[in-house]
């Protein structure tokens, strides 16, 4: 009975159950780039995990408040993107107003993908050495600097 009891032990102490079977299997957590979601984006990837759907909150964050009327309702906002490389290539523009609550909610975002410790990051190039808000149909975007001069 000793005997029965101390496998059991060593079993459960190795991750095995009494079956025989991995109590392991499925419990390691995933790092939270890999489960990171945000209503209304689909949970995609992009050579990192769920690197679009981290995109996909962070526009959506952006155009819900990019609404203008003209090229001076609009901002560009630095958000430090980290793993992201989001806001860098172009900017986020968006609306005056709404400027320090975007970069709340962003930065929100971003920390709440990357961690302390992503797992991967992401990086880009930008073609163009700087950009300029407009409001375009009634929307901020971003527009190379030397584009319609």
């Amino acid at each position: 009975m000793r005997k029965l009891a101390l496998l059991l032990f060593v079993g459960l102490w190795l991750g095995c159950r009494a079956d025989g079977t991995d109590s392991t299997e499925g419990t390691l957590p995933l790092h939270p780039q890999e489960t990171y979601t945000y209503p209304g984006c689909a949970n995609e990837d992009y050579n990192c995990p769920r690197l679009k759907t981290v995109h996909c909150a962070l526009e959506s964050l952006r155009t819900e408040r990019d609404s203008c009327q003209q090229d001076s309702d609009c901002v560009a906002v630095t958000v430090n993107g980290r793993c992201t490389g989001y806001g860098e290539c172009p900017p986020a523009m968006v609306n005056t107003a709404s400027r320090a609550e975007f970069a709340t909610r962003a930065a929100e975002e971003v920390l709440r993908y990357c961690t302390e410790s992503p797992i991967c990051v992401s990086t880009g190039q930008c073609a163009y050495p700087s950009f300029v808000p407009r409001c375009k149909q009634g929307h901020c975007v971003a527009e190379p600097g030397d584009a319609g001069s």
